[in-house]
Order: structure tokens, then C-alpha cells, then sequence
């Protein structure tokens, strides 16, 4: 088994790193609601707890946001959201996707979970989104307001969390000897969440101290955070950017013997009696070459259908030039980019090999870079490791087709490429690596070497004109069928980012109240309110939607060969067939039906003649082409049914339920 690497030059810790006496312990929580994450086991805690172990501290991993999803797969919620009614939200749902989840899933529940009960939520195949879908009205990117009034906690938003976090009964399940409570909170949805988790935490243990952590408070500016420690008193320590020598200090601070004084940790906020908030400067953190290895629970990884986990790779950015990206901002007080060595990184990866048995890996990186890549790979091949990985990725013209083969040869599974447009002017203009001939040259290589992509795609970077968007989509229709998925964020300006800082300099005027939602960061607190000329708000829609509907053809394309159970071709005159009902939701609306694939993730409007002609065989009853020409007649029947078979919403008769 490999070694633990030695921590050598570590900086001292204010305050006792160590109990002095008597055990005592920290819990490390993941609060809901990172949507995307369900299934995947998010590797802040285990980083955390990997580094608390090596200082000798005991501490516990609770992933909350992956038992919120078991909170939202239970019968009566499953039941309301069902009729379009999600818990504590106002408004008629019926025909949202999370209301086809609802009734769906109440009858296809197990479809979730694997042989063995372990939950297969991360399945980018089947009718695992259906979680994500169910999910989505729950999310609250909170403006100030959320910060300055401490009610809005108890608001009917809100309902949901609260009636889970009483569902766990705090109480019982806090260790008796645990003296910390720390929440991360990488994404903004889960500060409201996490906030309410702090105050019931208080509620059960008023001894216990909270302390929050993560992306979302570290692009917090000093302003909001103190409001936000002014007034929610259940939180007693903020720690901004790089958190494991906080943590541990913080830790010191409450064991047996020890003083609490926050402030007196670098990187640490915190409000004081004598001072009111107090922010200590951030001190440099620790280079990832001698961190431990990250500590994953087995309970919560055995409970997972395909476990992946992660391993950091470096923090802050290798590029750091994008003028839109504020993930650079949040090591402060640390270098901007921190690799690790290859030689650490493998042996990390053989350690959680031994120590699990998993071999799927992801890099946890900004943007992983092309040398690593190169050295990483042959390492890999050279050592005979057979695993799975994945990674974040830039286009790079050093990415060349001689390294993106080695890359696949060594387990590449799929790269996550944010390359936003191949408009030449806009990439430029951001400060991106490669213009539009280096990004077809890069799709086109990854996919002769093998080597999956999924593409991010921004389609209104600022100042880009209707023009421009709609010939980067063209140059993305043509080289569609190299990519495995694309998925389409609007643009937002960050206030920590470059264009945040200087909105002139991309042609945005700022406006406070313009319209528009924090879709990309899902951080509201973080958005800058501005207006960019260079499209109309309804040019903007129209590309946002055309965008949207290429990425969901595109998706769907590769779900059409999901098997033959789905008819392709127009049967025999008395060939026996029926509606595919097992991963279809249909919907009455009006006289008209909303018929949606689950599978396909398509919606068919069937009209009301249609409908009314379908109705004997709605609840599953077969027929053959002959039966329906009776009822529209032949021409009409051959019309209908040639369009339920390009839908796919026809199978054969026998065949039972499908397997996703």
C-alpha cells in the first residue's frame, strides 16, 4: 500500500492543535442543495476530514445534500409534487418536469437504486435526471435579503429543508463528544439550507461551535459577510479560502483546555464582543503536494451504485486569464496556481484503490494542463493501473492529438471543456487560450483518439451580437457528432471576476435591477446586474432557447438507440402493439395530451382528436395498425401512428418494463 506522503514545512497553528485532554470530535457537513451532486460523493469533506485525521482529530462526514434526496423520494412527497404541488411553493406545477418526476417515480422508484439498494442517482443515462428534476423548485439563490433577515428562514420557501432537518432527528445523531460543527458550502444554493442546518444545530447543542466554510462564503465580500454574521447568530466562524489549517485550528480552539478566539486564525471571520466582526487577513495555504490523502467514509461511499472520487490535482488555475471566471479569487493569501506533482497524485490514486476498490477517479482542478496530462497518463501506463478518470479541461493547443491519445489509452473517460463559443472576437476579447480553428482542431482530435467530451457553451459572452451566436452554433452543429453532451449556461457577470470588476471594458453597462437570473454560478449574492447592447433582450432569448433546444436534441439523438423495444418502422396491418406506458407521463390538458419520455427526455403534444381516438388503449391495452385505422381511417391512422413511432411511444405487445 502506498505511504502516506510526510507533511514537511507545515506552518504553525494558532491555538492548540491537539485535545490537551479528553476526547472530543468534529462533524463535517455537506447541506443540501447541489442538485448535480446526488449520487456523487463531493470530496470537500473527505479532503477536510483527511487533514483533521493526520493532526490526530477525529471528525465525522455527514453528506446531507445526498439523504435530501431520499427525503424527496418518499411517498407523500413524491405524491405532492405529483399534483404540482412542491412543499411550501406557491404556483401550479402540474406540467413542470418536476411534477412529471413525481408521478413517474412514485411507481418507479426502485429504478434509482441498483440490485443491492445503493443509489444509482448519477446516471447520465435512464431516468436519474428525473431526481435533479424533482429537485429544482427547492433551489433558493438568495439575494442580501436572505442575509439581513433572519425570518426569512422560517418562510414557506423554506418549508422543505426544515421539515427534513427535523426528520433526522438531530438530537440523537450528533456524537456526544463532538465539540465543532463545520458546514461546506461550495455553491450558493446551499447557504440558505445551510443556515438553517446551523440554527437546528444550535437548537439541539447549543455548546457545539458552527463554523462555515467553502466557495460561497470565500466570494462573499467582507460587507455581506458581516451582515450575514451580525444577524445569524448561530454561526460562530466564517473560514474563507483554503480551509484545512483553519479548520484545524478552529478545532484546537475547542478541545479541552483550549481558548476560542477566531479571529485570531488567518482567513477566519467571526464576531466579536469587543470588535463586532472581525476579519483576519487569509494566511497562505497549504501547497497540495503535502496534503494527506483525502479520507473517505466507506459507509458513505458503499450506499453508491458507481462511487467516484476525487482527487485534488491542484488548486487555483494553470491558465488564470479568463476575464468571466472568479474560481481564482478563491485562494487568497495563497499563490494563484498550486499543481500537484505526479507522483503524489498517483500514489493517492493507488491508496484509495487499495483502501475501496474504486477505480474511477475524478481531478479536482480548474482546468487540468496539457504537460500534467502527458505525465500523468504515462505514469499511469507504465504502473499498469487500470481506473477511469476524468477532469475539467481548457482547449489547449498543446492538448495534441499524440496526448489526447495517450490520454485515452490511460483511462480518460470524458473531459469537461468550458469553451463557451468559437467566436475568435469574444474568445479574445475574454482572455480565452483558443480561438475557433483551435477549438474544432481540439473536438476533432479528442474524438479520433477516443476521448469523450462534454462541451460548456456560453452563448451570449459579453458583446457578442445575434450574429456571432448563431454562427458558433453552426460551427457546433457541425462537429456535434464528436461530443458526447452539450450543456448551455446564460452568461452572468460576477462581481469577483474581471468583467465584474471593469464591465466597461466588455462593452456591459452596469444596471442594478436589469433582469436576468445568476443561472451559471447559481449565486445571486455574486451577480452584478448589468446590461450588454450588443443583443436585445428578445435577440438574447431567442439564442438562449435555439441553444437549449440543440443541446436537447443532441442529447435525445443518443437516446433514440436506447434498444429495439421501441418501435422503429411502421408495423404489419395486424401486428400487435401497445403505447410504451412504462417510461411515459401523460398528462391531460384540456382535451389535448402532454405526453413526456422519461426516457428520451422528449415532450409530444397529442392532439385532442388524437387523443380522444387513443383513448381505449391509454391504459396499456394492445392494438394493431388495423384497430386504429378503424377509428381515423387509413390514410389518418398511417399519420398517427407514423408519428408515434418517431417519438418513440410505441413497443411491441409483451414487451415489459424497460431497463434504463
Amino acid at each position: 500500500m502506498p505511504e502516506t506522503p510526510v507533511l514537511l514545512g507545515m506552518p504553525e497553528l494558532p491555538g492548540p492543535a491537539a485535545p490537551s485532554s479528553g476526547p472530543y470530535s468534529a462533524v463535517l457537513a455537506f447541506p443540501p442543495l447541489v442538485e448535480l451532486s446526488f449520487g456523487r460523493y463531493f470530496p470537500s469533506l473527505a479532503v477536510l476530514a483527511g487533514f483533521l485525521g493526520s493532526r490526530g482529530i477525529t471528525s465525522h462526514q455527514w453528506d446531507l445534500n445526498e439523504e435530501f434526496a431520499l427525503h424527496l423520494l418518499e411517498p407523500d412527497h413524491l405524491r405532492a409534487a405529483g399534483r404540482g404541488r412542491p412543499a411550501g411553493i406557491e404556483g401550479d406545477f402540474l406540467a413542470e418536469m418536476s411534477a412529471v418526476a413525481g408521478r413517474w417515480l412514485q411507481d418507479n422508484r426502485d429504478q434509482l437504486f441498483d440490485a443491492e439498494g445503493r443509489h444509482d442517482f448519477a446516471s447520465v443515462t435512464g431516468p436519474a435526471y428525473l431526481l435533479t428534476a424533482l429537485a429544482r423548485p427547492y433551489l433558493i439563490d438568495p439575494e442580501p435579503e436572505w442575509l439581513a433577515d433572519p425570518g426569512l428562514l422560517d418562510s414557506p420557501r423554506t418549508l422543505v429543508y426544515r421539515r427534513y432537518y427535523d426528520s433526522l432527528d438531530l438530537a440523537a445523531r450528533i456524537p456526544e463528544d463532538a465539540a465543532l460543527f463545520g458546514i461546506s458550502l461550495p455553491m450558493g444554493p446551499q447557504l440558505v439550507p445551510g443556515l438553517i442546518l446551523a440554527r437546528e444545530i444550535k437548537r439541539v447543542r447549543p455548546d457545539i461551535k458552527v463554523v462555515l466554510g467553502g466557495p460561497t462564503v470565500s466570494l462573499m465580500d467582507e460587507e455581506l459577510l458581516t451582515t450575514l454574521l451580525s444577524t445569524h447568530r448561530q454561526i460562530d466562524a466564517v473560514s474563507r479560502y483554503d480551509g484545512e489549517l483553519p479548520l484545524a485550528a478552529l478545532c484546537g480552539q475547542v478541545a479541552p483546555g483550549g481558548s476560542w478566539r477566531p479571529t485570531a486564525v488567518p482567513g477566519v471571520s467571526a464576531l466579536t464582543e469587543e470588535h463586532g466582526v472581525v476579519h483576519a487577513a487569509p494566511g497562505p495555504g497549504l501547497h497540495p503536494n503535502v496534503l494527506p490523502h483525502a479520507e473517505y467514509d466507506p459507509a458513505l461511499l458503499g450506499r453508491l451504485a458507481e462511487a467516484e472520487l476525487g482527487i485534488v490535482q491542484a488548486r487555483g488555475c494553470y491558465w488564470g486569464k479568463c476575464d468571466y471566471c472568479d474560481f481564482v479569487e478563491q485562494y487568497d493569501g495563497s499563490p494563484a496556481y498550486r499543481g500537484r506533482s505526479v507522483k503524489s497524485f498517483v500514489a493517492e490514486i493507488e491508496y484509495q484503490v487499495v483502501r475501496h476498490g474504486v477505480r474511477q477517479f475524478e481531478l479536482i482542478t480548474e482546468s487540468i494542463p496539457p504537460a500534467f496530462s502527458r505525465r500523468f497518463s504515462q505514469e499511469v501506463l507504465d504502473r499498469g493501473l487500470d481506473i477511469s478518470w476524468s477532469s475539467f479541461a481548457m482547449v489547449d493547443r498543446r492538448f495534441d492529438a499524440e496526448t489526447l491519445e495517450l490520454m485515452a489509452k490511460a483511462g480518460c473517460a470524458f473531459l469537461v471543456i468550458g469553451m463557451e463559443t468559437t467566436n475568435t472576437r469574444v474568445l479574445k476579447l475574454v482572455h480565452k487560450s483558443a480561438d475557433r480553428e483551435e477549438n474544432l482542431r481540439f473536438i476533432r482530435d479528442a474524438h479520433r483518439a477516443g476521448v469523450n467530451l462534454r462541451i460548456n457553451l456560453i452563448p451570449d459572452l459579453p458583446s457578442t451580437t445575434l450574429p456571432e451566436a448563431l454562427e458558433a452554433l453552426d460551427d457546433i452543429a457541425q462537429v456535434a457528432d464528436a461530443v458526447e453532451a452539450f450543456s448551455i449556461f446564460p452568461f452572468e457577470a460576477t462581481r469577483s471576476s474581471e468583467v465584474g470588476r471593469n464591465p466597461e471594458k466588455f462593452g456591459l453597462v452596469v444596471a442594478e435591477n436589469a433582469s436576468g437570473l445568476a443561472n451559471q454560478a447559481q449565486y445571486a449574492l455574486n451577480h452584478l446586474g448589468n446590461i450588454d447592447p450588443a443583443m436585445t433582450d428578445e435577440e438574447r432569448r431567442r439564442v438562449h432557447r435555439m441553444y437549449q433546444d440543440f443541446a436537447i436534441r443532441h442529447g435525445s439523438g443518443h437516446m433514440r438507440e436506447t434498444g429495439p423495444e421501441y418501435l422503429s418502422e411502421l408495423p404489419g396491418q395486424d401486428q400487435r402493439m401497445r403505447l410504451a406506458l412504462d417510461y411515459l407521463d401523460i398528462l391531460p390538458r384540456g382535451g389535448e395530451l402532454l405526453v413526456t419520455h422519461v426516457v428520451r427526455r422528449e415532450r409530444t403534444v397529442l392532439p385532442a382528436a388524437v387523443s380522444s381516438g387513443l383513448a381505449p388503449w391509454l391504459d396499456g391495452a394492445d392494438f394493431s395498425p388495423r384497430e386504429v385505422a378503424a377509428v381515423f381511417g387509413d390514410k389518418a391512422a398511417q399519420q398517427v401512428l407514423a408519428a408515434l413511432i418517431e417519438s418513440r411511444l410505441l413497443t411491441a405487445a409483451g414487451v415489459g418494463a424497460l431497463v434504463a
